[in-house]
């Protein structure tokens, strides 16, 4: 049987909580521009990222990936077009 671990730091600025059980993550990250959510379980994973200028969702299910962003700007466009790349290159790598 897993145990159950959970971390939380708050503090003026920073705000973040982790949980894990057994193979179940959930971590949230909450600062002024930022906030970062992860949550896995035995069926899916989803990672959401809110900033500012720049939002990302990803959701990975057994029926498939759905990548979704939301930006402000054509700097950021471009950004976005990296990172989904990096992760898309670590999730193939992985099949």
């Amino acid at each position: 049987m897993a145990k159950k671990k959970s971390i939380k730091v708050n503090s003026e600025n920073v705000d973040f909580d982790l949980e894990k059980d057994g193979v179940n993550v959930n971590a949230n990250l909450d600062t002024k521009n930022l906030d970062v959510s992860y949550v896995k379980n035995e069926v899916d994973k989803q990672f959401k990222l809110d900033g500012k200028n720049l939002d990302i969702d990803i959701k990975k299910t057994k029926d498939g990936l759905d990548i979704k962003v939301d930006t402000s700007n054509w700097l950021w466009k471009i950004i976005s077009k990296k990172v989904i790349r990096f992760i898309l290159r670590k999730i193939i790598k992985r099949k």
